[in-house]
């Protein structure tokens, strides 16, 4: 299957503060996603590149890896859960350390998965390393974006106070996440959606440039349009 390329401008009180990119693709008994996001401005100078593996039935997570590049300098984490032995194994430079697999855990891109799946569902509570995060279904609302006015279902989630909005279409598309900062709300909305060819998977190369080579051949299909700004009843 093709992989499925989503991306995001990011705004700070109207201004743009940077990109997000998220890749799907759908693969026999698992699902392969990766985030990509560029940070300017009042976010400062940084980048980070998220990868996760889970399954295809459930979006449970098997793997999860986050790669932070700053101009103070690089950092990882790194985390593989291990229901057959029973423990969750995170790394985070040189420190490592366990911890009981107790639940069917879900990492931040198998969440966001997650949600894109919930269709009628009012309120689901999702198993996450360190806390669990509430999702709560608050309504509907009206969006004008690049694949034109949308119906989207608004989703808050708890801790954060965080909202995604789904496209109530299929392939439910994420077409806006609202981000709670200390000093106001970053938006990401929806501006390209695309296909590739390939998706690496943990084996590969991770961060940086090195990690975006051998990402896919990226089609000539492309629904790109001109952005147009959303309709005031998002919030």
């Amino acid at each position: 299957m093709a992989v499925e390329v989503c991306s995001y401008r990011l705004t700070l009180k109207g201004k743009p503060v940077g990109s997000h990119e998220l890749k799907t693709l759908h693969r026999g008994r698992s699902t392969l996603l990766e985030g990509r996001a560029q940070f300017q401005g009042p976010l400062g100078s940084s980048s980070v590149v998220q990868r996760s593996r889970c399954t295809a039935s459930e979006r449970v997570s098997q793997r999860f890896r986050e790669d932070w590049n700053e101009r103070s300098g690089q950092r990882s984490f790194d985390v593989v859960f291990d229901p057959d032995e029973g423990l969750v194994r995170a790394s985070k430079g040189r420190d490592q350390a366990t911890a009981p697999y107790l639940l069917p855990y879900r990492d931040p891109l198998s969440l966001l998965l997650e949600l894109r799946e919930l269709g009628d569902v009012e309120h689901r509570v999702v198993p996450m390393l360190g806390k669990d995060v509430t999702v709560q279904r608050v309504g509907e609302v009206e969006l004008d974006t690049v694949l034109g006015t949308r119906d989207a279902v608004a989703y808050l989630l708890h801790p954060g106070g965080n909202v995604v909005y789904v496209d109530r279409a299929p392939p439910h598309l994420l077409l806006k996440f609202t981000q709670r900062l200390n000093d106001g709300f970053v938006d990401a909305l929806l501006v390209k959606v695309d296909e590739e060819d390939a998706l690496q998977d943990f084996d590969a190369p991770s961060g940086g440039d090195s990690g975006r080579r051998g990402s896919g051949k990226r089609r000539r299909r492309s629904r790109k349009r001109r952005p147009r700004r959303g309709k005031g009843r998002d919030g």
